[in-house]
């Protein structure tokens, strides 16, 4: 069986260049048997003495299974050079140097790796995935449609694509290029779901509340079920401080799926402000239930509780949310 003390022992021979093809094997079963270090301790050694493609290739691989990054796109963008498009390891190199350079946040460096690597393993969800963030993340709209289009198999031109790619967007962060793609979707297709509910969103999200709500209508209009666009007509609501208006599209968002905490935590809130604290109690001992770790949910039901002259009690669930606070600002 093979060791890592039998495998460093041919370090000390003298005829380690003529170990390499040997050492390769040895360093692929180390790497399949998940002791990366000792990898790269005997790939290291060997590196001094040789430059053959497989073992930068290897070392590569290594470090990121290592999840280090910065070495495996140094060990890989050698390999590439070296290798040709025929070479077993080829198509593998390429896709990890992508995607180390990916995960770095180089996004403008990953994207020929991509593309490649996305021509040798076109039904690859994670290679597509990447590089249409990567176009995004370097403002290229067309292109990440592009790519999100065929990774759904969708028709790049069709509104499904548009929305999808600024649903995508919006996932990023970049709200200003996923504005465009919803309202090139709707002149597409009028009754698309999702379009006017993204919008919606958004507009809330930048405080324009009247229209955030006129769209969100529109979408419900489209499509009744749809919990989330009901939870979001019901917080825009209490935006307004309109807690009549309120319940009734959140209870709907709650009734189509009980399963998500936020229409509990905002209904916790609106029967609070009306005084219905038997009512606001149910809702977020509900959304405490569904979501332990929710900040708002404790906080306001710590609110409730005291209200309620319920002092004890109210106090627990006042450090219950100060410390989920606190171990927030931690991992930021």
């Amino acid at each position: 069986m093979l060791s890592v003390s039998s495998i460093r022992a041919q370090l000390d021979r003298p005829s380690s260049r003529e170990q390499t093809p040997q050492t390769v094997e040895d360093a692929r079963r180390l790497l399949e048997a998940g002791k990366t270090d000792a990898a790269i301790d005997l790939l290291t050694n060997v590196s001094k003495t040789s430059n053959k493609p497989q073992i930068s290739y290897l070392l590569g691989l290594a470090y990121h299974q290592k999840r280090d990054y910065i070495r495996a796109v140094q060990h890989l963008t050698a390999t590439v050079k070296l290798l040709s498009e025929a070479d077993a390891d080829y198509g593998q190199a390429i896709q990890l140097l992508g995607i180390s350079h990916y995960l770095l946040g180089h996004h403008r460096e990953a994207i020929p790796y991509l593309e490649k690597a996305s021509r040798l393993i076109p039904d690859s969800a994670e290679i597509t995935y990447a590089l249409g963030t990567c176009y995004i993340q370097t403002r290229n709209p067309d292109k990440s449609r592009e790519a999100f289009a065929r990774m759904f198999k969708v028709e790049q031109s069709s509104a499904a694509a548009y929305v999808i790619n600024a649903q995508m967007m919006v996932r990023q962060q970049f709200e200003e290029l996923a504005e465009p793609e919803l309202k090139r979707a709707l002149e597409l297709d009028p009754k698309l779901p999702q379009a006017n509910f993204l919008l919606g969103e958004m507009a809330i999200y930048h405080a324009q509340i009247d229209r955030g709500i006129a769209l969100l209508q529109k979408e419900i209009e489209i499509n009744p079920a749809f919990a989330l666009a009901y939870y979001w007509l019901g917080e825009a609501y209490s935006r307004q401080l309109k807690w009549d208006e309120a319940i009734a599209p959140l209870q709907k968002s709650v009734w189509l799926n009980p399963y998500f905490s936020g229409p509990y935590i905002v209904l916790g809130k609106v029967y609070l402000k009306k005084e219905e604290l038997p009512n606001a109690e149910s809702m977020l001992r509900r959304a405490t239930q569904m979501d332990p770790n929710n900040f708002s949910a404790h906080h306001l039901l710590a609110q409730v509780l005291q209200r309620a002259n319920r002092q004890e009690e109210a106090k627990r669930e006042f450090e219950t949310a100060e410390r989920l606070r606190t171990n927030a600002d931690k991992q930021q």
